[in-house]
């Protein structure tokens, strides 16, 4: 009896387990409107791969730290990674990336009044012109080379008003962002900023898993298939449609 018992505790035990969701923790900052804290569902990027993972059984949870941070703390492990990341060689070395969730049209950001015409980086440092960068943030190819003077900054909200208050001329930013920044956080400078055409580069955005956690090469994985059950489904097109605006 005791044994026969002992089976089916066994038994509703391994049931158990093979039910229990799995719970993930990621570390996100604010780049809106693509993700953020005050976003219904915290916004398009999340909400993909929100419903990817779940997909296959996996839930998440999000902190949201300023970007530098959220990067750091993710490549040392102490979260399982970060929501999105833009590729670079330098980080394949911490990280596992996703197959791409969708891409970011990268612009510069100047003011109205100005006219500025160049061909590359080193045009726009001949001319001494100053560009304002949020810290962490990948750079557009060239700049660096070009010696251009950059002026690091926390976020893209302080690199818009530093441009509006003429303390730098141009900001490389995604355009989406830049255009919800300045209608909804700085509508008192939205009438003095406007960007440059074309546009410098399309820059797809990555889930990165931290190589801290040998299992989230498997999460990677996971993931990726998650991601495309969600676009053969159509679901992932009305994540897009219903929660990325279009300016």
């Amino acid at each position: 009896m005791m044994f026969r018992l002992s089976k089916i505790m066994l038994l509703m035990l391994l049931i158990s387990f093979a039910g229990k969701t799995e719970v993930i923790r990621l570390a996100s900052s604010n780049y809106y409107p693509h993700y953020g804290e005050q976003l219904a569902q915290q916004g398009a990027t999340i909400e993909i791969i929100r419903q990817a993972f779940a997909l296959q059984g996996v839930q998440l949870e999000i902190e949201f730290l300023p970007f530098a941070r959220a990067l750091y703390e993710s490549q040392q492990g102490n979260y399982s990674g970060l929501v999105a990341a833009w590729y670079s060689e330098q980080r394949t070395a911490h990280f596992y990336y996703s197959q791409p969730l969708y891409a970011n049209q990268i612009v510069l950001f100047k003011r109205k009044t100005d006219i500025i015409s160049f061909h590359n980086f080193q045009d726009l440092a001949r001319q001494h012109r100053r560009l304002g960068v949020v810290q962490g943030y990948m750079h557009p190819a060239g700049l660096v080379e070009s010696g251009i003077k950059t002026i690091q900054v926390a976020t893209d909200e302080q690199a818009l008003a530093m441009l509006a208050r003429q303390r730098v001329d141009l900001v490389p930013a995604d355009l989406l962002n830049g255009l919800y920044l300045l209608e909804n956080q700085l509508p008192q400078h939205q009438q003095q900023l406007d960007w440059l055409t074309p546009v410098l580069e399309q820059r797809p955005m990555y889930l990165v898993l931290s190589k801290k956690d040998p299992a989230n090469q498997q999460r990677i994985e996971q993931f990726n298939l998650g991601l495309q059950q969600l676009r053969a489904s159509g679901k992932y097109q009305q994540i897009i449609d219903t929660l990325l605006p279009q300016y």
